[in-house]
């Protein structure tokens, strides 16, 4: 079966909508905050934050 050049084009267009719509999800999904918490993307941030200060402190240790 050999697919026309206009029906690919169309084809790029749904995957490219299909991609936006899930990263659209994904970001609401991180910047929202759920049960009282912070949204999930500052808890990440914060780990890093902690993680890093952690790292950097045991670094300096002689």
């Amino acid at each position: 079966m050999c697919l026309s050049p206009s029906s690919t084009t169309n084809m790029r267009g749904q995957a490219l909508m299909e991609y936006t719509i899930i990263l659209m999800l994904a970001v609401i999904i991180l910047v929202i905050p759920w049960g009282g918490n912070p949204p999930p993307i500052e808890q990440l941030v914060d780990a890093f934050r902690q993680f890093y200060l952690d790292y950097s402190w045991n670094m300096s240790l002689p």
